[in-house]
């Protein structure tokens, strides 16, 4: 998207162009509502914008829409050298894309690629096993499952059980779904992926809520932290979590007690090895132990089970867990981030960021229509709904609202592009404009 974007620029260059684009206008215009006549202005008539922006608008629509066409009739496969770049083209495609990383078994090069589950599998299972050396990126503020990394030295720690502790783990697992959640925790919910080796324990858990997730990873990591911190207080009353604790270190010298759960593995966009997939340079391939959830299943369901962003259709709520939450942990529905027909509030996943979007021709087309009475708008933030195809833009330095035809004392603007529609409109943050608002957007049905 961002290619066809940058396009955009050549708008006023040549009026072969110019002539194009307005016959491209002309043949669509019974269908659509300009977007000056969309919003519309304080008197009824449309704001006076720039011819030259509006056909940009028209292009969007002319574009995605011959790029719709396109994945329709071809699966997306797309590898970037840059995972913001990979992000970025997910992103642009709505959740059904997802990002992963691989490792170029010739070159060791690592590149990153966006496709969706499906197509991923489709292709990963007719690899050989020994060039498989493939991770999922498991993306900040997106929703995901509880996973944990564990692992240990087993020549420094002789008398470890690695199959007793991981149960262990899951007793104080159990507990903590109890305490904080109120949930009962069933074995059935686990995918366990075993890479061990004689020098190595290594195991991955991916533990799958019914109809329930975390609300991104960052939340995953502070959960077990706290489950860690329990097992560390329950240590002098408790045997059993002392076995949970493991030396590490070459010397004896440099040896210290830890417990075996590696907590450095929730920081964002983090990779996760994927199943039937080993290490660059490594023979060990993470495989199911057949033990809980993966018992008697095939590699498929193997496979899309133990992935840790890919949520069940019938997912309906994000478990959270923070301090910033008196009693730490909570639950939020699904639909309480969406913005919809039927939401207000912003959609989880959304980007809130200063600086260039995704698509910075976008952006300058936005700061130009922000610029009214010769007092120019800056972009001060942005939000991308990928899901749905908006973006939404709050401006500083120009406060003008066409509901009520001047600038607002204390109230900032924001403009919503809508890519589905190829349409603008404005809103502020004034209380006494938003049923304006509404009733606008309603009566041309958008929503």
């Amino acid at each position: 998207m961002d290619g066809s974007l940058d396009s955009f620029t050549t708008l006023s260059q040549g009026t072969n162009l110019e002539s194009k684009l307005e016959a491209k206008s002309k043949e669509r215009n019974s269908q659509e509502i300009t977007p000056g006549i969309f919003y519309g202005s304080p008197a009824g008539k449309p704001s006076k914008k720039p011819v030259q922006l509006l056909h940009l608008l028209n292009e969007i629509q002319f574009d995605l829409a011959k790029e719709k066409e396109v994945e329709s009739r071809e699966p997306i496969w797309v590898t970037f050298p840059r995972q913001d770049q990979a992000i970025q083209y997910a992103d642009s495609h709505g959740k059904a894309i997802a990002v992963f990383t691989y490792q170029d078994h010739r070159s060791g090069q690592r590149r990153f690629l966006a496709t969706s589950y499906e197509e991923f599998w489709c292709r990963y299972k007719n690899m050989q096993a020994d060039v498989r050396h493939h991770y999922e990126i498991i993306r900040q503020r997106i929703p995901c499952h509880l996973y944990f990394d564990i692992e240990f030295n087993r020549d420094v720690n002789k008398d470890a059980d690695g199959e007793e502790m991981v149960d262990i783990l899951l007793s104080a697992v159990s507990s903590a779904f109890w305490d904080v959640y109120s949930l009962t925790y069933e074995p059935c919910w686990t995918v366990e992926l075993d890479s061990s080796t004689g020098e190595k324990f290594s195991r991955h858990l991916v533990i799958r809520i019914p109809k329930a997730a975390f609300r991104d990873n960052s939340h995953v990591g502070a959960f077990v932290g706290e489950i860690c911190a329990r097992i560390s207080r329950l240590r002098d009353s408790d045997d059993k979590f002392n076995h949970l604790f493991v030396l590490e270190g070459d010397s004896r010298a440099m040896q210290q007690s830890k417990i075996f759960v590696d907590q450095a593995v929730y920081s964002r966009n983090r990779s996760f090895r994927l199943p039937f997939s080993s290490k660059a340079g490594k023979s060990s391939m993470l495989l199911p132990t057949h033990r809980f959830r993966c018992k008697g299943k095939e590699e498929k369901i193997v496979f899309m089970e133990a992935l840790i962003c890919k949520l069940d259709d019938e997912c309906k709520d994000l478990l959270t867990f923070g301090t910033e939450a008196a009693n730490r942990g909570g639950s939020l529905p699904m639909g309480a981030f969406q913005v919809g027909p039927s939401a207000k509030t912003i959609h989880f996943g959304a980007f809130n960021i200063s600086g260039t979007s995704p698509f910075p021709a976008l952006d300058k087309f936005v700061e130009s229509i922000a610029c009214i009475e010769d007092i120019p708008g800056k972009i001060r933030s942005w939000y991308w709904f990928a899901e749905y195809g908006v973006v939404v833009y709050n401006i500083s330095g120009n406060r003008f609202c066409e509901h009520i035809g001047r600038q607002h004392k204390s109230n900032n603007v924001m403009y919503i592009v809508d890519f589905r529609t190829a349409g603008y409109y404005q809103k502020c943050h004034d209380p006494d404009c938003r049923e304006f608002e509404e009733k606008q957007c309603k009566a041309f049905g958008h929503p």
